[in-house]
């Protein structure tokens, strides 16, 4: 029996296979889109993501931060930073020469070149182009011989290189010579070393490039400084260059690269590891086995160098500059002057050691060029300045006592001609000795210095007192290379010259030795190193007085006299007289307490036989120095003033004590006219102390 169908079962029957079919439509979609990206991660990215996968290996690029500021002791700023962009490549190690010349192309083409680039180019780099533009492999058929085909390939290239002509070399355009220059500055570069190829960019320059750095892989523009030097340029500040050839080991075993800006003199490499910021890092994944790179790199910002804040105090010191010119050109016009060109003072504080002044001027061809290195580096005899360290070494050998009399008369020596003073002054003690700057007393300090032994050993003896005041040897200053002087050599037969070496007329010193050896006298027997650098403190960009304080150079004694304190205090007394009492070698120019603040001091000249140097005769000249401090009870600063190659013909020559008048004017003038603002300084150094202590 035939039955009619259900229509409800017949519509379930059709609505199941639908519904199986949509599944089976969606499960095989999305095993297709999984197929698909596997396939995607197989073949478009399975190279990169197996070596990444690979990569155990971090190579790090630095870019160089601006370095520390130089403030002076009131926080001017002396050196600084002047901001600029620069235009950097950085190769790695599979960039390929097409890559490089590609880019060199794109960067000619729109940002041109400087003078300075063009300048740098050299002949084989020509040649180099020249050969790179060119089908190598064809070159190497066409150009060499059988013999030179079969050389290694580094052989091969230098002997086609030498095979290039000067008709070839004419040929490149103008355009190449600009391809050439920027191609020859990315080359220069090391792998993961950013290269400077081109400094100073404007605005539309950056903008060019930052819109294409997509296109431009290697290219960065990086934030770049040079230095800058508000109040002049100073052989102590000193100079940044890249870093020379014959010091780039060191500095690479130190974590420099090779395009680095370092300090090659002055300051700026005693302290390069203070100044030198940290860099900027750009950290790339690289496979081990091809060196290729992986990836963006990661960037670790860098930082400026720390700033230093120095002794000197910038006003004063182009007071001391301006005196020294003014004086030289006074002086110069006066007869026997005619070589008189050069002057040289620094003033220190003796108990610190803090210098706050220090400048030379050398006057040549109508102008004055600065010479400060040369109160560091130039040498002179100081004559009677030194006459302190001969009558404290009396004292101290027991050769003479304090108060002993002596008649200042002729001073035969055997087998030599009689030595005397400037004029027979008569029976005298050491106070008068020293305030009348008497040869013939400190001859017979020397004559008694001489014991049982050969008077040749007397030289060791007095050369080691003179050394305990810092006469003769380094001062300790915390500068490169400071220059110690030079030791006469004694005429076999004759010890003429070991009573010359009394008087400061044997042995050459420096001006920063003749102002330690005055401070010694000055602060009661101590030595004081000299200190160009009074903080470290961390940089800022805007701070009156600076960042956070790191370190402060405390006050260094190098050594203690070993003359006892009443002996000192003798001595101490003798420079005195010399400017505040009658007969004094210099109190006409400083017994003005008010104006000069009771200071005590030792003038001195030096005679010297020379040949004059457009005559050709021989010519008597003298050095013309003096030191001194003040005040005399509580001494707060130390000078030294030296004169080379004058004459103290007649009254005529007062130019070593004008200088010392004017420096120490100026210096109490300063004082006074910082007033609150001196006193301000003093409240945050002392802030600072009480913060350290408290951390």
């Amino acid at each position: 029996m035939v039955t009619k169908a259900d229509p409800e079962k017949k519509k379930k029957k059709s609505q199941v296979p639908f519904r199986l079919n949509v599944l089976f439509l969606v499960v095989f979609f999305l095993f297709s889109v999984l197929i698909l990206r596997l396939g995607v991660l197989q073949i478009v990215n399975g190279e990169e993501k197996r070596l990444e996968s690979e990569a155990v290996e971090e190579v790090i690029a630095r870019k160089e931060a601006p370095r520390g500021k130089l403030l002076d002791s009131n926080f001017r700023e002396v050196v600084g930073n002047e901001p600029f962009f620069s235009l950097t490549y950085t190769k790695t190690v599979d960039t390929k020469a097409k890559d490089t010349m590609r880019i060199a192309e794109w960067l000619a083409d729109r940002l041109g070149v400087t003078e300075d680039q063009i300048k740098k180019i050299t002949e084989r780099d020509k040649k180099d182009y020249f050969i790179a533009k060119q089908d190598v492999t064809k070159m190497i058929e066409e150009r060499l011989s059988k013999k030179e085909k079969k050389l290694s390939d580094k052989d091969q290239y230098i002997a086609l290189v030498n095979k290039i002509t000067e008709e070839e070399i004419k040929s490149l355009t103008d355009k190449d010579i600009k391809i050439l220059a920027y191609k020859r500055a990315m080359d220069t570069g090391y792998a993961y070393s950013a290269q400077r190829i081109k400094t100073n960019l404007n605005n539309e320059e950056v903008s060019v490039i930052s819109e294409n750095l997509g296109d431009l892989p290697g290219v960065d523009i990086m934030a770049d400084s040079e230095r800058i030097y508000p109040y002049g340029k100073s052989a102590i500040f000193g100079a940044v260059k890249q870093i020379p050839k014959s010091r780039m080991d060191y500095f690479m075993t130190r974590g420099y690269d090779r395009s680095d800006q370092v300090g090659i003199s002055g300051l700026e490499v005693q302290y390069e590891q203070v100044l030198r910021g940290t860099k900027e890092k750009s950290v790339y994944l690289t496979n081990p086995k091809t060196g290729e790179t992986i990836g963006e790199p990661k960037t670790i910002a860098g930082q400026r160098g720390k700033d230093i804040v120095l002794t000197l105090d910038m006003e004063l010191q182009f007071q001391l500059e301006r005196i020294l010119e003014e004086e030289i050109l006074k002086a110069k016009p006066l007869p026997g002057n005619d070589l008189l060109n050069s002057a040289y003072i620094v003033m220190m504080n003796p108990k610190t050691g803090e210098i706050k002044g220090i400048a030379g001027k050398k006057y040549e061809d109508g102008k004055f060029t600065n010479q400060e290195y040369g109160a560091l580096f130039n040498s002179y005899e100081m004559g009677s300045t030194v006459k302190g360290a001969t009558v404290l070494a009396g004292l101290h050998e027991k050769v003479i006592s304090r108060g002993t009399v002596l008649h200042d008369t002729p001073f035969q020596i055997a087998g030599g001609k009689p030595k005397s003073s400037w004029k027979n002054m008569g029976f005298i003690n050491d106070l008068d000795a020293l305030r009348m700057s008497s040869n013939v007393y400190m001859f017979n300090i020397m004559d008694r210095m001489i014991g049982p032994e050969h008077w040749t050993e007397t030289y060791d003896e007095a050369r080691y007192m003179f050394s305990q005041f810092g006469l003769g040897v380094e001062t300790g200053i915390d500068f490169p290379d400071e220059a110690t002087g030079y030791r006469g050599t004694p005429i076999e037969g004759q010890s003429g010259t070991l009573y010359d070496l009394g008087i400061g007329q044997f042995d050459t010193y420096t001006t920063l030795q003749l102002v330690q050896y005055v401070s010694t006298i000055a602060n009661g027997g101590y030595r004081v190193k000299p200190q160009l650098v009074r903080e470290i403190r961390e940089p800022v960009d805007s701070s009156e007085n600076g960042g956070k304080l790191l370190k402060r150079f405390e006050p260094e004694i190098l050594n203690r006299l070993e003359m006892s304190e009443e002996n000192i205090e003798r001595v101490q007394q003798g420079f005195w007289q010399v400017m505040h009492k009658q007969g004094g070698t210099a109190k006409s120019y400083f017994d003005d307490e008010a104006k000069y603040h009771n200071p005590a001091g030792k003038t001195g000249t030096a005679q010297r036989i020379l040949k004059h140097p457009r005559t050709g005769q021989i010519v008597e000249k003298h050095n013309l120095t003096l030191v001194g401090y003040a005040p005399f009870e509580n001494p707060e600063i130390a000078f030294a003033v030296v004169v080379p190659e004058g004459t103290p013909q007649g009254s005529f020559q007062k130019i070593n004590k004008y200088i010392g008048q004017r420096a120490l004017e100026a210096y109490w003038n300063l004082k006074e006219e910082y007033g609150e603002n001196a006193a301000t300084v003093t409240g945050n150094l002392e802030k600072d102390s009480e913060e350290d202590s408290a951390e």
